[in-house]
């Protein structure tokens, strides 16, 4: 394996930060890198604690992994910034690309004045309103080049991947969400993310060939969720009462 995209093949919530975490912790892979925005949490477990990362690469379990926010990135500066204290991250171990765009606190209440969590269970992170800014090329979209405060951590992160990978280095490239929640092939629209969430589409984000790719690895649970109890249909869902009688688990879920 050298280029790994870890993608999701349901509704989001199947594992796949805890996923890139076992591939860093277990095959020593180099470099991980993440995808998305805030809008989506991957759970890890560091020093049998679990931790729920909304910016950082899962990856950051090995402390030999270097971490990159793809230039398709959307970013909250203050979540961020509070997991970068919180793993003391320096320039030498998390890389951010400066394309990368910043969600301004304003764009939460957006969303919610837009009703999308109502409408379709989103989370009114900012995510999605700064997705639409980007594309209508609005000028008051900060990108990470344009935050002091990230500076020392901005670098060109296709390139630095592409360089990994020629030194043969193994490279995770983190996906969000799920395929169901796709903007582009969720057949259940408008109940989706803002994004694409499929391998293809996090490639695009981290700006690499297909070529490059060796293995896409799905992750899925036996019980599929929407991570919002309200963001539309999931057919034959099943709650967690039956998942727990099911599968003989001795506590309550």
């Amino acid at each position: 394996m050298s280029i790994v995209v870890v993608v999701g093949g349901q509704f989001g919530g199947e594992g796949k930060g805890k996923m890139t975490a076992h591939l860093c912790h277990e095959y020593g892979f180099d470099v991980a890198v993440r995808c998305g925005g805030p809008n989506s949490g991957h759970t890890i477990t560091v020093n049998d604690e679990q931790v729920v990362l909304r910016q950082i690469p899962a990856g950051v379990v090995n402390p030999n992994t270097r971490l990159f926010l793809a230039a398709g990135c959307l970013i909250d500066l203050n979540v961020l910034l509070e997991e970068i204290s919180s793993f003391s991250l320096t320039s030498d171990r998390l890389g951010i690309d400066y394309n990368a765009a910043i969600i301004d606190t304003k764009y939460a209440q957006e969303e919610k004045n837009n009703g999308l969590g109502v409408r379709i269970g989103s989370t009114c992170t900012g995510t999605g309103i700064a997705v639409a800014k980007r594309v209508l090329r609005v000028k008051e979209l900060k990108q990470a080049k344009d935050v002091p405060e990230l500076k020392p951590y901005l670098t060109d992160v296709s390139e630095e991947i592409m360089a990994s990978h020629l030194r043969g280095e193994k490279i995770a490239i983190e996906g969000t969400q799920g395929f169901g929640l796709s903007v582009y092939h969720s057949p259940y629209y408008p109940y989706t993310t803002s994004r694409d969430t499929t391998a293809s589409g996090f490639l695009s984000e981290v700006g690499i060939s297909p070529l490059s790719v060796s293995d896409v690895i799905m992750v899925i649970r036996t019980f599929p969720i929407r991570v919002e109890g309200n963001s539309g249909p999931l057919p034959k869902e099943i709650d967690w009462d039956t998942i727990q009688r099911e599968s003989g688990y001795p506590s309550k879920i």
